[in-house]
Order: C-alpha cells, then structure tokens, then sequence
C-alpha cells in the first residue's frame, strides 16, 4: 500500500519513488504492420431467403466477398405438413377416441409449432386435456399411415423395405417421421418419463446409494465373470477346488483301501501295488514325490504281494501323500501368513508416520500460540497495606 511522506515521495514495498516523476516505460516501442495479413471487414446489407418478407438486414462481412445466397438460410428446415382427404380420414385416421375438429387441431399445432412437443402440449387446448405421448402417438399414427398408403400407390402397392426399414420413411422424414416412430409405444414412452423425472428430483443421498449399488454391481458381475473363465478353463472331468486339510484327506483316500475277497469276485493281490494314477486328487506331481521318497525311504517298488505287505504298503503310500499335502498346505499358509505381516507392518509403520506428523502439527500449533504470563502473587502483607491507603 502507497503512502506519500514529506518531500513529495511515494513510498511502496518495493521502492521509494518521487511523485512528480515521469512514469518508467521501455524507450523501444512496437511496431506493428497493420497492412501485413489484415483483412478489412465492411458493414453490408444482406436478406435471408428463408423470409418471406424480403427484409434487408446489415452484419459485418469480409470486404470483396459476396454469397450469392445467405449462408444460414439452409438452416431453416420446415415442417410438411400432413394433409388429408374425407376419404383418406375415414378409411385410414378414423379413431374413436379422436374426432376430426381434434385430429385437424392437433396437426395444424404441429405444424405451426415444428413439433416442439412441450410447446405443443402447452398450448392444446381442446377438453378434456391429453397427455403428451397420446398426442405423440396420435400425430406419428396419422403421419406414417398416410406416406406409407402413398407410396404404396405411387409403387402400384408394393411397399419395399431396405434393411428391415420400409422405404417410405427416407422420402417422409419432411413429416417428421423415422423408423423409431412407426410403432410408438405409449406405456415405454410413460415409464421412461416417469423414470426421468424421478431421476430428476432424487436427493444427494439418494444419488450417493445409487453411486454405492452400483459399485457394489460391478464387483458382482466381476466376480460373476471370473467364476465363467475359471468353468470354462476347467475339464469337465476335473474335481472342484476345495481346502488344503480337504484336499490333503481327499488324495489319501485316492490310494487303494484294502480290498477283501468276496464270492465269485477272485483279485490278484499284487493288483494293489500298481500306482493309483489317475486317482482323484492325485497330480502328476504328487505321484512323483511319492515314488522318490518310497525311493528315499529303502521301500521296494514292487514288494512280495502278500496281503499284510500289501495293508503296509498301502497305509505307508497314505501317510506319505497325507505329509506331502500337508507340507503343501503349510508352505502356502505361510507365505500368507508373511504377506499379512508385512501389510501389517506397512499399516502399522503408515500409522506412526501419521501419529508423528499428527503431534509435530500440535507442537507447532502449540508454540504459534502466545504464552499466557503467570499473574503475580499478592502477599496478605500487601493487601492490608493497599487497603490502608
């Protein structure tokens, strides 16, 4: 802030200058050739087609340019407008729930309006009073019944259609007619505006559910869609995943139990030292582990098959395939278990990091914060002598 001082200076922040100085501009001024790319504009009259009035308007225009027609003016697109015979009415507009003074009305607002709808159901008139989508329905039956009976006609009533769209909707898009207008289904067209306006007066709370449903969908359909790859990944054939301590008791059970002779059924006792593949619950992987520590271990890979070496050798198989899927199980829980503690251990040093900036903004507040002065301490000594004054 400026504030003049004895002797005429102006004082600033930056500088102590005289007031009757001549104010510090840079003595090489710009020049500019204004002639070099200019382009001179001229104020000239001009009348728009789309008048029918031939009025003569000015507006700035490029000097040396002339429109041989205002360039706006094919902008100015009109509604045909839908005309009928008594016979044409009778035989293809008759309704009774619309009467010819109100289908004539509802057509000439239509075109007048260039079938702006909110305006055109603001300014119906006649009793009772009609919804918008049955003047909708009612304007488009009219349209497209009369230009698909024409063209009929005009074809010698053949009604071509080219990719599914019958070709009388190109020539009669002057109407204001498409291919999405030629089955107008009011109650979609009801439901859809009742949807829009609820949409529309919904509160902030309301939008955040929505936000959260959402959310909560699209976890869903991923979730949904992981599941498809991982079936359609998956032989038919091949067995649901399940838990390690499941899958440990699954493979155990894969080894062939005893088997006891029954009557008329003889079996070979050796038939049990074969190698359960192709078990449930057995990999490739798992049968080789099995056979080195068998290996391992000084077991024979084919013992005299003797029921009770054949009981042995299986329990032996089973505890063995038990402690390697267990093993398995155990490797996997605790590289878990070292991601958990280290996330922890992320968590937890984030915490104190926070915690330690949290008290540094307190101390700093703390110290910002002027001391408050001990009031001093009044002896009774003087008190007594104040009071005596």
């Amino acid at each position: 802030m400026a504030s003049k001082v004895a002797g005429g200076e102006v004082v600033l922040d930056h500088g102590t200058f005289r007031a009757d100085a001549p104010p510090i501009v840079p003595k090489r001024k710009l020049k500019i050739d204004r002639k070099k790319n200019s382009v001179e504009w001229q104020w000239a009259p001009f009348t728009n087609q789309a008048r029918e009035d031939g009025l003569v308007l000015n507006h700035w225009q490029k000097k040396g340019v002339e429109f041989a027609e205002y360039p706006y003016a094919r902008f100015n697109t009109k509604l045909e407008r839908v005309s009928y015979t008594d016979d044409e009415y009778e035989r293809l507009l008759a309704d009774r729930h619309w009467t010819r003074n109100d289908t004539d009305y509802l057509i000439n607002l239509c075109h007048r309006l260039d079938l702006r709808w909110p305006v055109i159901l603001d300014r119906y008139a006649p009793v009772p009073p009609r919804p918008l989508e049955q003047l909708q329905r009612r304007y488009y039956h009219c349209a497209h019944a009369l230009a698909r009976d024409r063209y009929r006609r005009s074809r010698g009533g053949r009604l071509e259609a080219e990719g599914g769209v019958p070709a009388y909707v190109d020539q009669s898009q002057a109407l204001g007619i498409s291919s999405r207008t030629r089955d107008f289904d009011v109650a979609y067209e009801e439901k859809r505006r009742r949807q829009a306006h609820v949409a529309y007066c919904r509160t902030r709370a309301e939008e955040a559910e929505e936000r959260r449903l959402r959310d909560e969908l699209k976890v869903v359909e991923l979730e949904s869609r992981r599941l498809k790859r991982r079936a359609r990944g998956q032989p038919a054939d091949e067995p649901p995943r399940r838990s390690g301590l499941e899958a440990a008791r699954l493979a155990a059970a894969s080894v062939a139990p005893p088997k006891r002779p029954q009557p008329g059924h003889p079996y070979q006792q050796s038939s049990r030292l074969k190698p359960p593949e192709g078990a449930q619950g057995l990999s490739k992987g798992m049968l080789t582990k099995l056979a080195l520590v068998l290996e391992e271990l000084g077991v024979p890979s084919r013992p005299v098959p003797m029921k009770l070496s054949c009981d042995a050798y299986d329990a032996l198989r089973r505890d063995i395939v038990t402690l390697l899927s267990l093993q398995k199980l155990a490797t996997s829980k605790d590289l878990e278990l070292r991601q958990m503690r280290r996330a922890a251990d992320d968590q937890h040093a984030r915490s104190q990091h926070a915690q330690r900036a949290a008290q540094q903004h307190t101390r700093g507040a703390a110290y910002a914060q002027p001391q408050k002065r001990a009031a001093p301490q009044v002896t009774r000594g003087q008190v007594q002598k104040r009071a005596r004054r």
